[in-house]
């Protein structure tokens, strides 16, 4: 049994910083430094989501609530929101794709048995 909120430390979470990473790195010109700064993380964190191999979470990094939320973030930084205002940003995001059920993307990636149609543990 996998709780939601380990998927989402494990799959989601990841996901949406890798995203954020590369929006911000490839789109608006950071360098590795500053977008590490803006995230509150670590250069060399910020690398390895630059190398992240999306593989088995591609559905969920390619999907639409998950884009959107990367881009409020970005737009939070681009605007020189302060890192209170931005990890709420962030974690309003996160509420967001339980709402949404994104996160049963993720869960049924890694618990294939779990019945995702009739789980409302997020809803």
């Amino acid at each position: 049994m996998i709780l939601p909120s380990e998927v989402e430390s494990r799959a989601v979470v990841p996901v949406l910083r890798a995203a954020i990473v590369a929006l911000l790195v490839r789109e608006h010109g950071f360098q590795q430094k500053r977008a590490a700064q803006a995230l509150g993380i670590t250069q060399p964190s910020v690398s390895n989501y630059l190398r992240m191999a999306r593989g088995r979470m591609r559905e969920l990094a390619d999907h639409p609530v998950v884009k959107e939320v990367a881009m409020e973030v970005v737009e939070a930084i681009l605007r020189g929101e302060d890192h209170l205002s931005i990890m709420a940003r962030f974690n309003r995001g996160l509420q967001r794709i339980r709402r949404e059920r994104v996160l049963c993307i993720a869960h049924k990636s890694l618990e294939p048995v779990l019945d995702v149609d009739s789980c409302h543990i997020c809803d």
